[in-house]
């Protein structure tokens, strides 16, 4: 048998392999959503959610007992015309959750929130608790100049686990732990 070349098979080839990598990746991808900022008395706070954190891939190793780590990175700056902005607050937020199966139970626990720790049986319970900041204290309002264009960034990042040792050779490859969002920016005029 004699093989012709044909453009339009490797095309279409081509074509179909890029259609198949990327598909994976379109699939589900993780979003910072409802970033909302208020003020309270004297402080400035921020609530926000992440949809898409949660794939299949990872739930499957939450039940396994691997631990989950979600960064939120905020940053504060004021905007000054001209000039490079000036940075007034930067903080990593850091949320986990384990699953003790002994127990049945999945610790969250957020590095910012009182009390720190909190246990459920319920794993929508516990997604709920890792994907959301509700009312996080930013900056006092005295820091804050009325009339000021200000720009609060942030992003959320899964961070990459160190597997136990007789996990490391069974995901080899864990290629779901990576994901990060995009920077998302709320300008506002104080």
């Amino acid at each position: 048998m004699v093989y012709h070349y044909d453009p339009r098979r490797m095309l279409a080839l081509l074509a179909g392999v890029v259609f198949l990598l990327a598909a994976p990746a379109a699939a589900q991808e993780a979003r910072l959503k409802n970033i909302t900022l208020s003020s309270t008395d004297d402080r400035m706070v921020v609530s926000m959610r992440v949809e898409g954190a949660f794939t299949p891939e990872i739930l499957a190793s939450i039940q396994k007992g691997v631990k989950a780590d979600f960064i939120f990175r905020l940053r504060m700056y004021r905007d000054r015309r001209m000039w490079m902005d000036e940075k007034l607050f930067a903080v990593n937020l850091t949320h986990s959750l384990l699953f003790d199966p002994a127990r049945q139970a999945y610790v969250v626990h957020r590095s910012w929130a009182q009390p720190p720790s909190m246990e459920t049986r319920s794993l929508a319970h516990a997604q709920a608790l890792m994907t959301q900041i509700e009312r996080f204290d930013i900056l006092p309002l005295d820091q804050m100049q009325r009339g000021e264009g200000y720009e609060l960034r942030a992003k959320v990042e899964l961070s990459r686990v160190t597997l136990p040792f007789y996990l490391r050779y069974v995901f080899y490859f864990v290629s779901f732990w990576d994901f990060e969002t995009e920077w998302h920016s709320v300008f506002f005029v104080y």
